[in-house]
């Protein structure tokens, strides 16, 4: 009987300490998982990120196929085809505003790609291009049809406004001109529907 009494207080004595132990484990987990999904959200928001300031009325846009006007230096074949796709593929991704033709949308995007210029920031020892950036400019103009006025008219936009390797491609990497032009045209859509919905 007294191995029993011995053992039993033994027990008590143990019980509290193993259970504030597994208590405090899992507090740790708990906290640990909550702080893992703010990163997460974190990281996931800073893909593309707008501060949306559209008013109430505007839910849909048309975006016409924009035209070209790089002739008046070098013609760029169909790079008004893939800058009209980057604009409607962002807001079809966003969500921000809907898709609509000219004559139901709420909005009117239209807009011309303007210039493609290319620059040199790195050379090789043989003094050949290394390091290459595209820069893709287009003007754009939105026309509020609820209102019936512009809200902007003739802004000039670039790929290289907040992303300083939009368009940047790396010859000795055997990286080519097409990854940087795709590069470029995709960030150029996505600064022309952020001008969009900001430009309020």
């Amino acid at each position: 009987m007294a191995f029993s009494i011995l053992e039993l207080r033994f027990s008590i004595s143990t019980a509290g300490p193993v259970q504030s132990q597994i208590a405090n484990r899992k507090s740790q987990v708990i906290r640990l998982g909550i702080l893992s999904g703010l990163l997460i959200a974190v990281l996931g928001g800073c893909a593309y990120t707008t501060r949306n300031a559209l008013p109430p009325h505007a839910k849909t846009i048309a975006v016409p196929v924009f035209a070209n006007r790089t002739y008046i230096d070098e013609y760029t074949r169909k790079l008004e085809v893939e800058v009209t796709e980057a604009v409607r593929n962002t807001f079809i991704q966003t969500g921000e505003l809907k898709l609509a033709g000219r004559e139901n949308a709420d909005l009117i995007l239209e807009g011309e790609v303007v210039k493609m210029e290319r620059e040199a920031l790195r050379n090789d020892r043989f003094g050949d291009p290394a390091e290459v950036r595209l820069t893709v400019r287009a003007r754009i103009s939105l026309y509020d049809v609820k209102e019936a006025r512009h809200i902007f008219k003739h802004e000039l936009v670039t790929n290289a406004e907040k992303q300083g390797t939009s368009g940047v491609y790396n010859l000795r990497r055997g990286e080519t001109e097409d990854l940087g032009r795709q590069k470029a045209i995709e960030d150029l859509g996505r600064a022309i529907a952020r001008r969009v919905v900001e430009r309020w």
